[in-house]
């Protein structure tokens, strides 16, 4: 009788241990201060032109963030998106996810974004296609960054050493 109730007691705590490791499960993402990392990754390469930048406290910032990425809004915590005014292939932009495990399909919406920059590119400004071909698309904690600009190594650091 002993026996069967430990068995019994250790079963029922095993199902509810493992009832928490399901795939619905919502992986958080700590707050940044998403202003500090775009004025530090902006700062990280000085010969960025003067950038237009949207962010996600815009009046229409679903609007905005539906030219940088396809992926539904609703999904997004928090982002800015900077780029050169001039029309030059200059980018860089953040976006913080509600749920970490949306990184890989952001980041592949990311992609998609930059090849359809390379084909306008390629159209209207055939010199600044070399720089959106080195683009760089990295992802930390529950952040995707894509950086376009002629120091994409630096703004790189900038972004991982914030986070």
């Amino acid at each position: 009788m002993k026996k069967t109730f430990l068995c019994t007691t250790m079963i029922v705590l095993l199902c509810f241990s493992l009832s928490g490791c399901g795939k619905n499960k919502e992986t958080t993402v700590q707050q940044i201060d998403i202003d500090k990392l775009q004025e530090t990754m902006l700062a990280a390469d000085e010969t960025l032109p003067k950038m237009q930048v949207s962010n996600s406290k815009d009046e229409n910032a679903d609007l905005n963030f539906s030219s940088l990425s396809d992926m539904d809004y609703n999904r997004i915590a928090d982002y800015f998106y900077a780029y050169a005014k001039t029309g030059t292939a200059e980018e860089i932009a953040v976006i913080q996810l509600k749920d970490s495990k949306d990184e890989a399909i952001l980041m592949q919406s990311l992609q998609k974004h930059v090849d359809s920059r390379i084909k306008t590119l390629q159209e209207y400004n055939p010199e600044q296609v070399t720089m959106a071909e080195k683009a760089v698309i990295t992802r930390k904690s529950g952040c995707v960054t894509l950086i376009i600009s002629e120091k994409n190594g630096m703004v790189q650091k900038a972004f991982e050493d914030f986070l």
